[in-house]
């Protein structure tokens, strides 16, 4: 097994809590990397705000319970560089990518376009931060919570 590539990449973490209204006394963003963070962690990547299928931010939002049940600790959801339109979205760990470093390091840039994932993946990451599960998804197509899921439980069960 083979330590996730750019897992030490540090990377603007959102504040689940912060809106529009709050702006004034709520700070956005802090800067983290996926080894900050400990345990099995789930990894998934999504386009960024106004890109394809944004119903799947909701999809990781309300099924939590999901993933935790299959085995995952942590769940990190990584987006290109649409800070402000992904912040308050309440997904506990939402991760912009402002240097796209983690997408270089994990292939999901598209060529020729600086602020979006669009190459999306799903990741598993063991407690020593070894990649053990990962699938990719086709640029157009929605993912199910399912499948989101289905990597959870292969990697981790």
């Amino acid at each position: 097994m083979a330590k996730l590539p750019g897992s030490d990449v540090k990377l603007i973490r959102l504040n689940p809590e912060w809106s529009v209204e709050k702006a004034a006394s709520t700070p956005i963003e802090q800067e983290l990397s996926i080894d900050d963070f400990k345990g099995k962690r789930l990894i998934i990547t999504l386009p960024g705000a106004g890109g394809f299928c944004n119903k799947e931010f909701d999809l990781v939002k309300d099924n939590m319970d999901k993933f935790k049940a299959a085995g995952a600790e942590e769940v990190i959801v990584v987006v290109g560089t649409d800070i402000l339109s992904n912040a308050g979205r309440g997904i506990p760990n939402l991760f912009q990518d402002p240097d796209l470093e983690f997408a270089k390091a994990n292939n999901l840039q598209l060529d020729g376009v600086r602020s979006r994932y669009l190459n999306r993946a799903v990741i598993a990451v063991d407690a020593e931060g070894n990649e053990v599960a990962r699938e990719n998804a086709d640029l157009l197509g929605c993912r199910t919570v399912d499948a989101l899921v289905n990597v959870a439980q292969k990697a981790f069960s």
